[in-house]
Order: C-alpha cells, then sequence, then structure tokens
C-alpha cells in the first residue's frame, strides 16, 4: 500500500455526489411545484450563473445573473453533513405545508359556516336606587311624609334575535315594579320592507322625544325630565313603522296604538299590556328627526327633531266600571301627574292618592281625572356636542279636549353633560338617540391585551333645569272624578288637590367603571307651587349603581 501524498485533496466517491445530487433536485423541485415561487438560496447552494433567486413570493420572480459566492469553508462539509442540513429543510417545508393547507381549510368551513335560525341574545340590566329626602313642614303637608329607602327601580330581563334573516322579535320582563314581573318592550318585527322601511308589532316604546328613545341604561341622569314623567303616553300595544334616508342623517317613525294603560290611564307605561274598553282608545305617534352636523365617530353632533301624539281617549262602559272592586272609570277621562325626578321604588300601578307617600317619592303635582275626548301632544328637541361636551333640551305642549272646552299644559328642560375624562356619547342613527358612554380606560381591565390594568374609567358631570306646568283652569271645577259616586262631579279642592307647577333643579355625576357598570349620584332640589296650599320645597339625595349586560 503506497502512502498518501501531503497536499492533496481526498476525491469524494462518485455514489456520494450522486445521491447529494439527487437530494438537491428533489428538494427545488419540491420548493418550485408546492409554492410557485423562486426558492431562497444560501451559501450551501450553487446556482448556475443567470439563474433566478429571491425569497417565495407571490410577485413576479426577480432575475440575478450574479452568482452567489459560495463560502470556502463549504468545500470542507462532509457529504453527511450537507444531507443532514437537506433533511433538515425538507422537514420544515412538509411542515409549513401542513400549517398552509390547515388554515385554508379552516377558513373554508368558516366561510361555508351559515347562520341557523332562530337565533337568541339574552340581556338585562338592573338599577339599585338608594334615596334620602328632606322637605320643609308645608311640603310634607302638601304631598306626605316621603321616607328614605333603597330598593331596585329596574331589574329587567330580556331575550332578542332573529327567526328569519329580516325578522326579528324581543321579549322583555321586569321584576321590580308593578306586576312583580311585569311587560315591557315586546314585539316582532320586519325589517327592509318596501317603503315602510321596518314594522313592528307588540309593545312598544312609542316614537316621541328623545329623551324616551335614548333609553333608560343610558340617561345621564337617574330620571328623564318633568315634561316626559307629566306627558308622554310610553309604552303601548300598537303597529310602527319607522326608516331613514339613504345617508342616515334623517329619520322617522309612526305608530298607531291603543291609547290606555292601565285602568284606561292614558300616559306613562303600560305594563300588562291590556287595554278594555268600547270607548275611543286609538291614537297616533309620530316623530322626525335630523342630523344638521354629523362627524365620524360621534364626536361632533347637531339633532334636531319634532314630534306629535293624537290620543283619542278610552274608557270601560261596562256595567259597574268604576265601582269599587271593578278598576276603570266609566267615561273617558285624561290626568297627568308626576314625582320629581325621581322614580318610586317598587311603584305599584293602583292609584295612590295625592297628598300622600306610602310608596317612596310622592307624586308632587296631579291634574287629577276630569272628562275629556281626546288630546293633542307636540314636542321639539335639539341635541349638540363637540366631543365630551353635550347639551340637550326639549319643549312639550299638550292640547287636551275636555268636556268644558280646550285646557292647555306645558314643560320643558335644559340639560349639559361634560366628561371629565375625555369620552363623548355614541349617536344611534337608526332611532335617532343616544347611548352609553364607553370608556377610554377601564377602572381595572379583563381584556386579555390588557389583563389587571388600572385606569380612571370615565367621569360625567351633568345638571338639568326641568319644569312643569299642570295648573287647572277653573271652568273645571265640578267636573273631576268623584270615586265615592263614581261620576265625574267632583270640586277642585278634592279631585285637583295637586295642580300647580313643578320646577327641578338637578346636580350629577356618573362614574363608569367599564361599558357595563356605572355609578350614579344626582342632587335634586324641587321648587313646588301649589294652587292650592302655595309654594314649598323638598331636597331629594339619591345613588343608583347599574349594571348592564
Amino acid at each position: 500500500m503506497q502512502p498518501q501524498k501531503l497536499g492533496k485533496t481526498q476525491k469524494t466517491p462518485w455514489y456520494a455526489i450522486l445521491r447529494a445530487t439527487w437530494l438537491s433536485t428533489l428538494l427545488m423541485a419540491t420548493l418550485g411545484l408546492a409554492i410557485g415561487a423562486p426558492v431562497a438560496r444560501s451559501a450551501d447552494d450553487v446556482p448556475v450563473d443567470g439563474e433566478v433567486v429571491g425569497e417565495v413570493s407571490d410577485e413576479e420572480p426577480v432575475f440575478d445573473p450574479t452568482p452567489i459566492r459560495v463560502a470556502q469553508q463549504d468545500d470542507f462539509r462532509t457529504d453527511t453533513e450537507r444531507m443532514s442540513d437537506l433533511e433538515e429543510r425538507f422537514q420544515a417545508l412538509e411542515q409549513h405545508l401542513k400549517s398552509t393547507k390547515d388554515k385554508d381549510q379552516g377558513k373554508d368551513k368558516k366561510e361555508e359556516k351559515k347562520e341557523t335560525f332562530p337565533t337568541h341574545k339574552i340581556t338585562g340590566f338592573t338599577q339599585l336606587d338608594t334615596a334620602w329626602y328632606s322637605q320643609d313642614p308645608l311640603n310634607q303637608a302638601t304631598v306626605g311624609n316621603a321616607q328614605d329607602g333603597t330598593g331596585f327601580r329596574r331589574a329587567r330581563l330580556a331575550v332578542l334575535g332573529k327567526v328569519a334573516p329580516l325578522t326579528l322579535y324581543q321579549l322583555e320582563m321586569d321584576f321590580a315594579t308593578a306586576g312583580r314581573p311585569s311587560f315591557f318592550d315586546n314585539y316582532v318585527e320586519q325589517e327592509k320592507l318596501p317603503f315602510l322601511g321596518s314594522v313592528r308589532v307588540g309593545q312598544y316604546l312609542q316614537p316621541f322625544s328623545v329623551d324616551a328613545m335614548s333609553g333608560f341604561r343610558n340617561l345621564p341622569f337617574l330620571e328623564r325630565s318633568l315634561p316626559f314623567l307629566a306627558f308622554v303616553p310610553f309604552r303601548r300595544v300598537g303597529a310602527m313603522a319607522s326608516n331613514n334616508s339613504e345617508d342616515e342623517q334623517t329619520y322617522w317613525a309612526y305608530s298607531v296604538f291603543r291609547t290606555g294603560g292601565f285602568n284606561n290611564a292614558p300616559l306613562g307605561d303600560s305594563q300588562f299590556a291590556t287595554d278594555f274598553g268600547n270607548v275611543g282608545g286609538y291614537s297616533f305617534s309620530t316623530r322626525i328627526t335630523h342630523l344638521l352636523i354629523h362627524e365620524e365617530g360621534d364626536c361632533q353632533i347637531w339633532h334636531i327633531g319634532g314630534a306629535y301624539n293624537f290620543s283619542q281617549l278610552g274608557a270601560n262602559n261596562a256595567l259597574g266600571s268604576g265601582a269599587p272592586g271593578n278598576a276603570g272609570t266609566p267615561e273617558p277621562f285624561y290626568q297627568a301627574k308626576t314625582t320629581p325626578e325621581f322614580g318610586p321604588l317598587g311603584y305599584p300601578q293602583n292609584p295612590q292618592p295625592f297628598g300622600t307617600a306610602v310608596n317612596g317619592t310622592p307624586f308632587f303635582v296631579d291634574t287629577g281625572k276630569f272628562r275629556a275626548n281626546n288630546f293633542n301632544l307636540i314636542g321639539f328637541e335639539t341635541v349638540y356636542q363637540n366631543g365630551p361636551f353635550s347639551f340637550q333640551s326639549e319643549y312639550m305642549f299638550t292640547n287636551v279636549n275636555s268636556i268644558v272646552g280646550p285646557v292647555n299644559y306645558n314643560g320643558a328642560y335644559v340639560e349639559g353633560m361634560y366628561r371629565l375624562t375625555g369620552e363623548h356619547r355614541p349617536y344611534d342613527k337608526k332611532l335617532g338617540a343616544f347611548k352609553n358612554i364607553v370608556p377610554f380606560h377601564d377602572f381595572i381591565s379583563f381584556e386579555p391585551d390588557k389583563m389587571g390594568e388600572m385606569g380612571l374609567g370615565a367621569w360625567e358631570v351633568a345638571a338639568r333645569l326641568s319644569y312643569v306646568d299642570l295648573r287647572d283652569p277653573n271652568k273645571l271645577n265640578g267636573h273631576f272624578y268623584n270615586s265615592a259616586t263614581n261620576k265625574f262631579n267632583g270640586s277642585s279642592k278634592t279631585g285637583a288637590a295637586g295642580a300647580g307647577t313643578l320646577t327641578d333643579t338637578t346636580l350629577g355625576m356618573t362614574w363608569f367603571i367599564n361599558k357595563h357598570t356605572k355609578f350614579q349620584f344626582n342632587w335634586i332640589h324641587a321648587f313646588l307651587n301649589n294652587s292650592a296650599k302655595g309654594f314649598s320645597q323638598a331636597d331629594l339625595f339619591v345613588t343608583r349603581v347599574q349594571v348592564d349586560f
């Protein structure tokens, strides 16, 4: 055996060179077929002059005529090392192709998944209120001795969804007010009908007032304004059509409904969703709004609107109607009344005599029941928002066609809100109303990317001046309802004991710890001018904890 000479490189066996060439060719062919683009190269791959190089891309391949310089140390790599490197890259390519295939299959399944009907979503909210009262002696003698208390103002559960692509429904009950539980928004709605837009049938909010349509959970104060509480027929059973202009700057709605609420009461909620009576009892309401200014994102808005309601008053004229044990009155009547801007806790719809305070906040003004045929209610509204500041105002006027001629009442309010942390109220173009504030930063965040982070939440301060005039004219004397005789022959001293004017000033603060939870405080100072007993005052200090979902 001859000794090997120094300075000469050991030759690689021909079969090793052939195996390496075959694997390289197989790898490059697989890359080209699977990806359909040039293969990214390293110094381990020696290209031929003019070969296409570059990263895997969907774009046109880049032609680079410059050959890649191979590192000198590559000459010293063994066949085993070359094979190991190729196998690792081949395995990585297989894993990449498998991952891409799985993603494409998942995307295809998601696209193929279709909505199935009926659908449902559970929603609701609770409002726990606490109130402290301070009354001067004349106020106690006029309206009753209001008692401090704590209770649930509202506790609602609702199920809403679709039974078909354009057919919606909602079932909502309240467990804190009259009836326990009571009917609230329960309806079916068909969307995108020619000319009509959306048509709703059932019990729902009648289209009147931006204060009403903004929703209880979205209020900057604990309650709506005095004019709303006194004048507006709220939830009723009927049919309504609503629509928007193509640019969604204008909204309109009109509704036909049964007039009477509980015991044929013409105003307020009908929390039993029933109305009995052969006399009259049909009404019409409409509302239209327009955005004079609207910036994307709702930061700057100027909203104006008007509403009209005509209500034909109804009665149950069955034998014995209105007699003890048989609710209602035998003749159509009108009655407007209100508390200060804080709702009674657990207040039942059964009548509460004026001058008593057995169920929390008593009524401060009350026209009494008097015979009437119908009434016309007109409202004007405007809302302006510029970033964290917003201003809102409404005026309402009621003309009652009584048995002795026209009787007029009116009311108005102005309110301003400022968000100390910079948020603004979102606007709902489909309702011409406002939604609740969404804090920039939650008090404690539970979002996956912000878990445990603490912020200020959102802070809002608000002030409101509200007024309602429920003074009865002298000509109604002798035409008020007398429960003792079940006839409308009562005097103003008994039948209209609560007539007069009421003015509320309210200062409020709200802390939103997140978009679903808020704490509110209101200080309400009520100025009462009773037509019979004169001027008196009362203060209400009230709080609320609200959670919605």
